[in-house]
């Protein structure tokens, strides 16, 4: 009775320190995200850049939580990702808004030379 009790806390504790597997494809999405707000931008832009930053954090915390088989590993990963997602929506959000005040005020010296 208490071989098999020893055996059994024995077999627990190795599998309680196992590592969770996190999906491939999750983690290359999730750094493709972060990658991609990169690119656009998202660290010249204050809100974009917490959020960016946010994703790295939570990215690496993903990764330390797996390896020591806690099974939260993939929810922080996802978060790490809609992170990512938003830097880049902010970065973009940016982008243009800076792309339309140009070209309004393209058109108002336009508008200023036509009509004088």
């Amino acid at each position: 009775m208490i071989k098999r009790l020893i055996a059994s806390l024995g077999v627990l504790g190795i599998t309680g320190c196992a590592a969770v597997a996190i999906p491939p494809a999750q983690l290359e999405s999730s750094e493709a995200s972060i990658r991609g707000a990169e690119e656009m931008g998202a660290s010249g832009v204050p809100n974009a850049r917490l959020h960016l930053q946010l994703a790295r954090e939570q990215t690496d915390s993903a990764k330390k939580l797996a390896a020591g088989g806690d099974q939260r590993a993939v929810l922080v990963l996802a978060r790490a990702e809609s992170d990512a997602e938003l830097a880049l929506g902010l970065a973009r959000e940016a982008s243009v808004h800076s792309e339309a005040l140009k070209a309004a005020a393209s058109l108002a010296a336009l508008h200023t030379l036509t009509n004088p």
